[in-house]
């Protein structure tokens, strides 16, 4: 498997689309660096996910915790090539945790899809494996070494190493060849069981003699049939001798029939016509009467139809006159609304003086009531001003009581010079009482005067209302009378200038009038119609018989009369001569003679033609027991009574069903024949079936697992110690070699004496270059140790350890990977150590940033 191209979107530290182009940048040793936390390792875990739907860190569940913060999925599309093929999958996971998968394969210039369930997860995942080789297990172990599992080859469980070695170097072929010979040995073994089964039961009694005796019947059987074919060909000899007499008297039975066939037609149409005479004079009477009556009927008719007709152009049609009565009912009614609308006026106009003289005496009484509030308004005023100077004397008074001159002046504080004569003060009770009774009468005053004005407007509203009421029955009575002239002047038209007094009743009395006319009319057109039918169901009848005499006159013309007794007279003396032929103008009894003597005619002809067939029939008898002589000893039926064609139908079915015996008989030697070949054939095959079982059973038993694909690990493990020793010794500056025995890696420390012990023991920057070594011996063996061409790894990736070498064991490392990336590998180094970096030709450096860690190639 060899990356092309990898596209990740919102995946882990990938929160944009972000692409590596291995194929366009030409990738084929490259390191993978950027800062802790950037990604790096995510590139290897998108290339799992993509191919088998999982991630080291997480495993198969869990996968929606790799999709960026706050994205709702992660998608991941990787294209890969396995030899000449190549592959896209796309992969995609939602935060609910649902997974979508497509598998695709590249096809011209374009990409289809792989396959019947390309689009499922399931089965997407097992076509994938197929194309790579390689599992999860495998691919993690050999192609992609992510953190943690760098050393699992070397020290993990031997049953697991075994495991990849099988699917990585194609070992499974030969288990695939043991099921494969099991599986040939017991079709094998059924073959021979099904083939045995079918000897004993299709296959019984089959043997040399029984064909024998099969071949002896057919023979017989073959006889038989060429002496009945010689015997058939002589009974058809006679048959043929006969036929010319035969045919003679068929010829005559068949005339017989046509004379027969012909003499029912005549006496059917005689019989037909027995009585068509006197139908038909009876219907053509019949017919005239109707005639008349139809014409009588017609003159009522029309007289009726006149009298309506005048009736209409003096008063109109009746719906015309309906119209004038709806108007003469209007008319009616604008009268009577006239004459109310007359009175309602005159009443109201004689209101309105009493109404105004009424509105004139509230004016006055309110002028009146005017005054008298004027009045009682200037009392109440004097009334008030003799309080208030009461008031103010009796406050003066109040002041100047116990002052004297020299005094300060209790109002303005000045010294009193002199003091003026004080009058007497008014009573302060007698003015407040004048002044309550000045106010109750300027309150009565007021109130009259309110009551005088409610008064005249209530007789002014009067007044208007009254002439308000005035005018509309003027207006109403100006309309009726309009409505009234309108339609005086319509009836005019239809009535007259002088209406009548009660035009309703004239109009009725027309209506009435015209209803009797159009009964009148309707009676006689009904009566009419109905002698109209009548007389067309007289003329069908009478037309009918025509048809019928016609119909009987064809069928007597149809006969042929003159060549059908010709025919006769042919192959018969004593046929008489054909009689004249009718003329066609015969009436119905005429014919009904004619047809009864043909019938008497055709029967005397008839019976002639019957006696002749009699005579020459009697002389077959001899010639049918000529023919039946020739199956003397074929036939054990008795011939006698047998018609020479009935003994040449027995002759033709004897010899059919010999032909048919020769034949079964024929066919039955043949299949025993074919049976016994079939039987010898079948004995070869069990014989064959059981040595193919045999092989394949000791196949099988070589090719069980525990011998020959164990035997092929262990020798491919011991290669891979071997190859990876050379890498570790230079790789540890000569102080390790690898070996493998017992199922496990072990290592010999030449600096130790040649100590030898278990991988495990090794420290942890020992065992990276260890497992180094290992994955580097594997990724150089596998074409060598492959028994297939399908295994082969064409991509290394590496995601541990540098940052554990020294300096001068980073630099063995990054030239024994320059080495083996030189070999047409893709070989991918996840570092973020520097001065491994920048060794190697091209980088994938992985950017950070918060809104999301992006890609660059740098060359």
């Amino acid at each position: 498997m060899r990356p092309i191209r990898l596209e990740v979107k919102s995946f882990t530290a990938y929160r944009d689309t972000q692409t590596i182009d291995f194929e366009g940048h030409e990738l084929d040793l490259f390191a993978i660096s950027g800062p802790t936390g950037s990604g790096k390792s995510s590139i290897l875990d998108a290339v799992t996910y993509a191919l088998f739907g999982r991630v080291e860190r997480i495993g198969k569940q869990g996968l929606h915790q790799l999709i960026s913060q706050g994205q709702p999925t992660m998608a991941v599309i990787f294209e890969f090539a396995v030899d000449d093929a190549r592959y896209r999958v796309a992969r995609r996971t939602s935060a609910k945790g649902a997974t979508q998968v497509l598998l695709e394969r590249g096809e011209g210039d374009g990409w289809v899809q792989a396959g019947e369930g390309a689009d499922r997860v399931g089965t997407a995942n097992q076509m994938i494996e197929r194309a790579v080789g390689l599992d999860y297990e495998a691919f993690t172990r050999t192609v992609l070494l992510p953190q943690g599992r760098f050393a699992e080859f070397l020290v993990g469980e031997a049953r697991q190493r075994r495991d990849i070695l099988t699917d990585l170097l194609g070992l499974e072929l030969f288990e695939r060849l043991g099921r494969r010979a099991g599986e040939v040995k017991r079709q094998a073994e059924a073959d021979v069981r099904a083939k045995s089964s079918v000897l004993e039961t299709e296959y019984a009694g089959v043997s040399p003699d029984a064909v024998a005796e099969a071949e002896a019947v057919a023979k017989a059987a073959a006889h038989r049939e060429e002496a009945l074919a010689a015997a058939e060909t002589t009974v058809r000899e006679v048959h043929d001798r006969w036929s010319e007499s035969a045919r003679a008297i068929a010829d005559l039975e068949a005339c017989e029939r046509d004379l027969r066939d012909a003499r029912g037609v005549a006496a059917g149409v005689a019989d037909a016509l027995g009585d068509l005479a006197a139908r038909t004079a009876s219907i053509a009477a019949e017919v005239d009467e109707r005639k008349k009556a139809v014409v009588a009927r017609e003159r009522a008719a029309a007289k009726a139809t006149a009298a309506r007709e005048k009736a209409e152009s003096a008063w109109g049609r009746t719906v015309e006159l309906v119209a004038v009565r709806v108007k003469a009912e209007t008319f009616v009614d604008a009268r009577v609304a006239l004459a109310e609308a007359e009175e309602e006026l005159a009443a109201a106009e004689q209101a309105i003086p009493a109404l105004r003289a009424a509105s004139a005496a509230t004016e006055a009484a309110v002028t009146v009531a005017v005054a008298d509030a004027e009045a009682a308004i200037d009392a109440f005023e004097g009334a008030r001003s003799a309080l208030d100077e009461a008031q103010h004397a009796n406050l003066v008074a109040a002041v100047r009581a116990g002052v004297h001159v020299g005094d300060a002046c209790p109002v303005c504080g000045a010294k009193i010079a002199t003091l003026p004569k004080a009058p007497k003060a008014p009573s302060l009770d007698r003015a407040r009482v004048a002044l309550d009774r000045a106010s109750a009468a300027a309150k009565r005053a007021q109130q009259a005067l309110a009551e005088a004005e409610r008064a005249r407007d209530r007789a002014a509203a009067a007044v208007e209302a009254a002439e308000q009421e005035a005018e509309r029955c003027a207006k109403a009575a100006a309309r009726a009378r309009t409505d009234v002239a309108r339609l005086e002047a319509d009836l005019a038209t239809a009535l007259g200038p002088k209406l009548p007094a009660d035009p309703l009743a004239t109009i009725d009395e027309r209506l009435e009038r015209l209803e009797e006319l159009e009964a009148a009319q309707g009676e006689a057109e009904g009566d009419l119609e109905e002698l109209r039918r009548e007389l067309a169901e007289a003329e069908r009848e009478r037309d009918g018989l025509a048809t019928e005499l016609a119909e009987a006159r064809g069928r007597i013309g149809g006969l042929a009369v003159a060549g059908l007794l010709e025919r006769a007279r042919s192959l018969a003396d004593g046929v008489e001569d054909a009689p004249p032929p009718l003329t066609g103008k015969e009436d119905a009894a005429a014919l009904a003679v004619a047809s009864g003597a043909l019938a008497s005619l055709f029967e005397r002809s008839a019976d002639t033609l019957a006696r002749a067939a009699a005579d020459r029939i009697a002389g077959e008898r001899e010639v049918a027991l000529e023919a039946a002589g020739h199956l003397d000893g074929f036939v054990d039926a008795d011939l006698d009574g047998l018609t020479v064609a009935e003994v040449l139908e027995l002759a033709s079915a004897t010899r059919t069903a010999a032909a048919r015996e020769a034949a079964t008989a024929a066919d039955r030697a043949a299949a025993a024949a074919e049976k016994l070949a079939n039987a010898e054939a079948i004995v070869e095959q069990i014989t064959g079936a059981r040595t193919r079982a045999e092989v394949f059973d000791a196949l099988a038993r070589e090719l069980r697992q525990d011998r020959l694909i164990a035997f092929l690990q262990v020798e491919a493990l011991q290669v891979l110690a071997a190859a990876g020793s050379e890498r570790l010794s230079a790789l540890s500056q000569g102080r390790y070699r690898l070996e493998y025995a017992d199922d496990e890696f072990s290592v010999v420390d030449t600096w130790n004496g040649e100590e030898r012990r278990s991988a495990r023991t090794l420290s942890g920057g020992e065992t990276f270059l260890a497992s180094l070594a290992l994955a580097l011996a594997l990724s150089e063996q596998v074409r060598s140790l492959a028994v297939t061409e399908k295994a082969r790894l064409d991509s290394l990736f590496l995601d541990e350890g540098f940052g554990t070498l020294d300096h001068e064991s980073l630099e063995v490392v990054v030239e024994a990977i320059e080495q083996l990336g030189g070999d047409g590998r893709m070989v991918g180094v996840i570092t973020h150590v520097q001065e491994l970096a920048i060794r190697l030709p091209a980088r994938v450096e992985i950017e950070k940033s918060p809104r999301g860690s992006s890609v660059r190639v740098v060359r």
